[in-house]
């Protein structure tokens, strides 16, 4: 039955072939990236296991990659995220113990990483943003039944249909429990890592309930526009990620809205200096306090499960520094890096780039991320419409749950699609006016719109 999972890749092609490269985007790889985990997938001979996103994504990507070459002079990020699967590709040909694990796993970075990264930079700006937007968030609402049957019966209901209909093991019916509830991870088949999809989502329909406010009276129409006006898809989101009940994504949301007032302050330079002022005394604070709960004298010190995760955190970094030192240039690759006792589980994506693909890959990952917080940070303090402004301020906050959450867990499952199909997006962004976007897709008015002029 696996093999009805490279439906998303035939409807996709069969599109993208009638130049609908647009509605193979919205209408069947944000489904399928974002409703189906990474482990439904299907392995055609001599290749790996490719999700059912990932065949959904390869047209697209294929198309937004022609764009790509053909749009002259590259961005400082495109040659980075280039660089950085080269890079990745390298370390995993030239350092696994087995070659063809190597070429299968940078097969799949370049999709994941690469051709996401494309059709964020290519597809969705300028005239889906919207679209795009409102898609997302109504696409990670419709977890919540699942999340709900996950935290209260402790069973992940993709686990159960992956076992008996899709015949795979990748998906675990299981949850981690935690304070006597299941930890929602729904698609994403990780708690902590669906908290990082939640709260880049709150971020995103911050913009979202700006659109819908800016509108009349007249266009609040649809049913979607009432309900934001009511803040019940923020707040329902909201309470996805407590379900989660993952403290990474829950710090970095919080840095995230504090992100989004930005557009309060009168000078927008002024509001950026004043939160990131607040974010870094937040985070020393928070250094210091992670460096006295994790101070144990040993492990019968720890008095909870949380705690024990945060001593566990503390570790990897300490123990695996002379590992990350011996990896040099390259790094070991992703599936041949030692392995210490006790310590197999690397829940820390910058020591893991570093452990995987060395220094190199490390300095470019961290070069992705400060270009992309930059360019965002100008074009908060650039643009002038209202509605490019305040995206701008949206998707610098959820890039910031993204870079804060990693550094607490792996770049896994869906999850690097997610993050470079946005990183890709960003680099996009010109000054227009999304209003005039916006109402492309609101309701059409009457025949005699003018006539308010008289009343």
């Amino acid at each position: 039955m696996n093999v009805l999972l490279i439906l998303p890749g035939i409807i996709s092609l069969f599109l993208v072939i009638r130049g609908k490269v647009e509605t193979a985007f919205l209408s069947v790889y944000l489904p399928a990236l974002l409703l189906l985990p990474n482990g439904y997938g299907f392995r055609l001979p001599h290749m790996p296991d490719i999700s059912a996103a990932q065949f959904a994504l390869i047209p697209i990507g294929a198309v937004a990659l022609f764009r790509l070459v053909r749009s002259g002079i590259p961005s400082l990020v495109d040659i980075l995220v280039v660089l950085f699967i080269i890079g990745t590709g390298a370390s995993e040909i030239l350092r696994e113990r087995v070659m063809n694990d190597g070429i299968h796993l940078t097969f799949t970075a370049f999709v994941s990483i690469f051709l996401a990264y494309a059709t964020g930079r290519k597809i969705i700006e300028p005239g889906l943003r919207l679209a795009t937007v409102r898609r997302i968030v109504i696409l990670v609402l419709l977890l919540g039944p699942l999340g709900l049957y996950e935290w209260r019966l402790g069973q992940n209901l993709y686990g159960i249909a992956g076992e008996k209909i899709f015949e795979t093991t990748a998906v675990r019916p299981n949850v981690q429990m935690r304070a006597g509830h299941g930890r929602m991870a729904v698609s994403l088949s990780d708690a902590e890592l669906a908290g990082i999809v939640f709260g880049m989502a709150i971020a995103l329909n911050s913009w979202l309930f700006y659109m819908y406010k800016a509108q009349s009276k007249e266009d609040r129409g649809k049913l979607i526009a009432r309900l934001q006006l009511l803040h019940l898809p923020g707040l329902m989101l909201f309470l996805y990620l407590l379900m989660t009940q993952s403290r990474g994504p829950l710090i970095a949301s919080a840095a995230a809205i504090l992100i989004l007032q930005i557009p309060r302050f009168k000078s927008r330079r002024l509001g950026t200096c004043i939160v990131a002022v607040i974010l870094a005394a937040g985070a020393y604070g928070s250094y210091l306090f992670f460096l006295h709960y994790t101070n144990v004298a040993n492990r019968f010190s720890i008095t909870n499960e949380q705690q024990g995760s945060a001593v566990y955190r503390r570790q990897l970094n300490e123990f695996y520094k002379t590992v990350v030192d011996q990896g040099g240039w390259l790094g070991w690759g992703y599936l041949s890096h030692p392995n210490l006792p006790g310590l197999a589980s690397i829940d820390n994506e910058y020591l893991l780039v570093q452990l995987s693909y060395g220094q190199l890959g490390f300095a470019l990952f961290l070069l992705i991320g400060a270009e992309t917080f930059r360019r965002l940070i100008v074009l908060v303090w650039k643009l002038n419409a209202p509605g490019d402004e305040a995206f701008a301020v949206s998707m610098l906050a959820a890039m910031a749950v993204f870079w804060i959450t990693i550094y607490t867990v792996y770049m896994g499952e869906q999850l690097p699609q997610v993050a470079f199909l946005l990183i890709g997006w960003s680099q996009s962004l010109k000054p227009q006016s999304v209003e005039a976007n916006a109402n492309e897709n609101l309701p059409a008015q009457s025949k005699f719109a003018f006539k308010r002029v008289f009343s």
